[in-house]
């Protein structure tokens, strides 16, 4: 299988920090996969976007983006790379239009071969009225919808984005995925994700890359995360409040958490579903009414929380 993204014992240190911002690196990115990229802030992730789009050089290690070098002077691998960072400078006393204009020619595409899928990506984003308009004119998330079409001139192979959701609202949010879809689909466009919405990688993409300390942590699909990290529970309603704390004492196994509101106890941990029926039919046995039980999947973000923990790097 064609390899989109290799990378080897990557490794990229900035000489105003005392650890390496990414710290041996290995893994492949299949072509026209998605794959998410999560991590707390200060984890690595826009330095290995910036890797991988060539922007900067490794200290040590290689990446590969189809089997070149992203960062050699005026080399393939990089005119095939579209990316969406955080911030996208425009020229803010341009018309939009005038921005992709300029976009397009940077990247040596000709105006008028493009100008078709132009007017597609403007009508798909709701920017087709508003094209015209002075860029200072234009809101956060229409600056934000005008980065990802500017990143998407050339139908790149592949599409890196860096916080892509971050000022959009839920609608502006379901666009971008729809789009990226069709390009999956129709192009085979390779996609690489981050985004602290940890919930649209968990429904858009095929695998999630979690990185902490510039380090790999775990790379595998989100169902596959979620069920093995992930924090499964179940909620028990109980027929009468005085059986709540009975219920309580007999769930608090070591390798169980239990919490009471009221008439309700929920447990969790990685063993809930393989302990709970054996200590339910002890319940029973004791006289306590259980009226309903809710099982509750767990989630990426599950996962997520386990695997890195709460804090934040700096």
């Amino acid at each position: 299988m064609n390899q989109a993204v290799q990378a080897r014992n990557l490794v990229k240190r900035y000489k105003s920090m005392q650890r390496n911002a990414v710290d041996g690196l290995t893994f492949h990115i299949a072509a026209g996969a998605v794959i998410g990229l999560l991590g707390p802030n200060g984890a690595g992730k826009t330095t290995l976007i910036k890797l991988i789009c060539g922007v900067t050089v490794p200290s040590q290690g290689s990446v590969e983006v189809f089997g070149a070098n992203p960062a050699a002077h005026g080399g393939a691998a990089k005119r095939g790379i579209g990316v969406v960072h955080q911030s996208g400078p425009f020229d803010m006393m341009l018309p939009a239009i005038d921005n992709l204009r300029i976009a397009a020619r940077f990247k040596g595409l000709r105006w008028r071969d493009i100008r078709h899928r132009v007017d597609e990506l403007l009508a798909a984003f709701g920017l087709d009225t508003a094209v015209s308009q002075l860029t200072f004119t234009l809101s956060g998330g229409e600056l934000k919808r005008l980065q990802v079409i500017r990143a998407l001139l050339g139908d790149p192979s592949l599409l890196l984005l860096d916080e892509p959701s971050a000022g959009l609202d839920v609608n502006g949010r379901r666009q971008v995925w729809a789009l990226l879809d069709e390009l999956r689909r129709q192009y085979g466009t390779t996609v690489l994700w981050t985004s602290h919405y940890v919930e649209e990688l968990e429904r858009n993409c095929q695998q999630v890359l979690i990185v902490n300390h510039g380090r790999l942590v775990k790379f595998a699909a989100p169902r596959d995360l979620a069920e093995q990290f992930g924090g499964h529970a179940a909620l028990l309603s109980l027929a009468r409040p005085h059986d709540t704390n009975r219920l309580a004492a007999l769930l608090g196994q070591p390798e169980l958490q239990v919490t009471v509101s009221g008439r309700r106890v929920e447990v969790s941990g990685r063993d809930v579903r393989a302990l709970l029926p054996t200590l339910l039919t002890a319940a029973r046995a004791l006289g306590i009414g259980i009226d309903t039980i809710e099982y509750r999947t767990p989630s990426l973000e599950d996962a997520f929380l386990e695997l890195v923990g709460t804090g934040h790097d700096t």
